[in-house]
């Protein structure tokens, strides 16, 4: 009865949430409040809510002690004399209850309790991998934010060494070619910048889906910076087959293993017939009062004859064992996937490690003296743009490692069973 209160006290009060507090609430949208906002307008976990109480409405309709309603029958006759003067009414009243006795109530409880557990685990992971896309397209938008103010930035100097080097063609110092080269160049870097603010309305319109808000108004503002999720250092220091093990989903299909057991032993129980009880009490021939009591049990027949209930017995029991070949399936799948983000968390975290704040700095100051270098005529052009490509990439590679690095982060932490769904990570 607790596990039923508590799914009906979280529906209750995830659905009387005021919208506009947690629209508030997610304004703007940072890596504390990311995981929270996904998943409470999240429709895949309300339906996983939804279908937990559906599995609490099943757990309440165990509870009855009694297979059936008590019977009430009531009869009445009038019985007349062979004069004619001697009527009597005679009348019979009984009163039968039907009575399980081979504990058929407890093993359907059972069954019940083990379902709304495995339902229950479900929301849980539907919740964490819910919280994990939140966090990935939060860190995408806000490195597609970061890319487009570094594409600005490189297409404002790209611009500077055209101007420069199309005015020393001018006044005959330069080349033409070299002039059309640097536009050439100043042109990629332009149409870089363009694809950098169509990657950030797309992540915009993403987040926002995810957010449950229209993604065609662009009303997703976003703070923080690119810092992956904190405590996977330690994860990825100590990972084992134990954490592929205690993931939601694994629990959830050992509760449906539970589950099918119980329902196969409710059918067992159930080829023990109730007994049905009756008290009755009658008035027959001439006012002659009888009182009574009577039991009654049904005769099992063999099956095909009877009912034995031996397929759904059968069936159950595949079921559970069915369902331990797939438990033991998706432990694989999830031990080989958290060696996979261990490796790729480890591999990202050693490319971040190569765009130190220091060199980053560097390279856009050596970017912005270019121009300077160029019209001094100490820089040879098509050295320059050479130049250019070399720091361009570094800057735009800093912002994109840095990406992948908390992307790794996030799957690393859903791949070891992290609670990510509503926690400030």
């Amino acid at each position: 009865m607790n596990k039923l209160a508590g799914v009906v006290l979280f529906t209750v009060t995830t659905v009387a949430a005021s919208p506009v507090d947690a629209s508030n609430a997610c304004a703007p949208v940072t890596r504390e409040n990311v995981a929270a906002c996904v998943v409470r307008a999240s429709a895949a976990v309300r339906s996983d809510r939804e279908a937990t109480a559906a599995a609490a409405g099943r757990r309440v309709a165990t509870e009855p002690w009694f297979p059936s309603s008590p019977v009430l029958a009531v009869t009445l006759a009038r019985r007349g004399g062979p004069d004619g003067r001697s009527d009597t009414l005679n009348y019979t009243a009984s009163l039968s209850q039907e009575i399980a006795i081979a504990g058929q109530r407890g093993a359907r409880r059972r069954a019940a309790e083990a379902d709304v557990d495995a339902r229950m685990q479900e929301t849980t992971a539907t919740a964490r991998r819910v919280a994990a896309a939140g966090y990935v397209a939060y860190f995408d938008l806000v490195a597609a934010r970061d890319s487009v103010e570094v594409a600005r930035r490189l297409e404002s100097t790209a611009q500077q060494i055209a101007r420069v080097t199309r005015g020393r063609a001018d006044a005959g110092v330069a080349s033409a070619l070299d002039a059309e080269v640097a536009d050439a160049a100043s042109l990629r870097v332009t149409q870089a910048r363009i694809d950098a603010e169509r990657e950030l309305r797309a992540d915009a319109a993403r987040l926002a889906s995810l957010l449950g808000r229209d993604p065609l108004e662009q009303n997703v503002a976003v703070a923080g910076e690119l810092e992956p999720l904190a405590g996977v250092d330690t994860i990825a220091r100590s990972v084992s087959e134990d954490l592929a093990r205690q993931r939601p989903e694994v629990r959830a299909l050992a509760s449906d293993r539970r589950a099918y057991e119980a329902h196969a032993e409710a059918f067992r129980r159930a080829r023990v017939p109730n007994l049905t009880l009756q008290l009755f009490s009658q008035n027959d021939g001439f006012n002659e009062r009888v009182l009574g009591a009577g039991l009654s049990v049904p005769i099992p027949l063999p099956q095909p004859v009877g009912r034995l209930y031996d397929g759904e017995i059968r069936e159950a029991e595949a079921l559970a064992r069915q369902t331990v070949a797939k438990s033991e399936l998706l432990v694989r799948e999830l031990s080989a996937d958290l060696a996979a983000a261990v490796a790729a968390y480890e591999g990202r975290r050693a490319e971040t490690a190569l765009f130190t704040q220091e060199r980053v700095d560097r390279s856009e100051r050596l970017l912005s003296e270019i121009g300077k270098e160029i019209e001094a005529g100490r820089l040879p052009v098509r050295d320059a743009l050479l130049a250019q490509q070399q720091l361009i990439d570094v800057l735009r590679g800093f912002v994109e490692t840095r990406r992948a690095f908390c992307v790794a982060s996030v799957e690393l932490a859903l791949a070891a069973g992290v609670a990510l769904e509503g926690a400030n990570r």
